[in-house]
């Protein structure tokens, strides 16, 4: 019985952290227990449980009086998580550059040219590719330490850090063009130049998307 707590336990842990990382629970949302067990098709216990080990990690928080809900970061928290983002992606351009562009980080630049090169887009679709290629540039720089400190600070912020959906087409080209700028940097081992470009990349999208994460609404139910 105790073992089939713990693993229910470690399953509604593992689905509630999902949502909350992927962004279907967004900051400052509701976290009804009941509702999670009813959907995970588990124990009230083992949900509560799993909530009481999100609430150390910081992604859950609870409110007296009023509830569990989604942690919401604040602005100097939002600042603070942009900071770490320029200082841990510019370091990886730059030791990118250093080492030598990998095989996964040339095939997501290819990528990005055939949609620059194609008559069609598909700006979501092309935001994606976006996403994948500061996912590569981390595991470029080919430092364990960086990458693991990246994970970890994802895992603390949740939304903050994760893929900002646009609708305006001439924004998302614009940052798969900055993409490629910093691609070609790597490609031809110019360091500093990779490390400026990331630099100025994200904080491009600083405001825009500390924005995007204060207008999210919060619903009642886990979806």
């Amino acid at each position: 019985m105790t073992e089939d707590r713990q693993s229910d336990t470690q399953t509604a842990y593992a689905q509630i952290r999902s949502r909350i990382l992927d962004g279907r629970l967004a900051p400052g949302r509701p976290v009804s227990p009941r509702n999670i067990a009813d959907e995970l098709m588990l124990g009230h216990m083992p949900v509560r449980s799993a909530i009481q080990r999100l609430v150390m990690e910081g992604l859950v928080e609870v409110i007296p009086r009023k509830g569990t809900y989604v942690t919401a970061p604040s602005n100097i928290d939002l600042r603070e998580i942009f900071e770490m983002r320029l200082a841990l992606e510019s370091t990886a351009a730059y030791l990118a550059a250093v080492n030598g562009a990998t095989d996964g980080l040339m095939a997501v630049a290819d990528q990005l040219h055939r949609v620059v090169d194609g008559e069609s887009t598909d700006p979501m679709a092309e935001q994606r590719i976006g996403w994948l290629f500061h996912q590569e540039t981390l595991s470029a720089a080919r430092n364990d330490r960086l990458y693991t400190s990246y994970r970890m600070l994802r895992a603390q912020s949740g939304l903050a850090l994760s893929e900002l959906h646009r609708v305006d087409a001439t924004t998302v080209r614009r940052g798969t063009l900055e993409h490629l700028n910093i691609y070609a940097s790597i490609r031809s081992k110019e360091p500093e130049a990779a490390r400026r470009l990331m630099w100025n990349h994200i904080v491009d999208a600083t405001d825009a998307r500390i924005k995007w994460v204060r207008d999210q609404p919060s619903d009642d139910v886990l979806r």
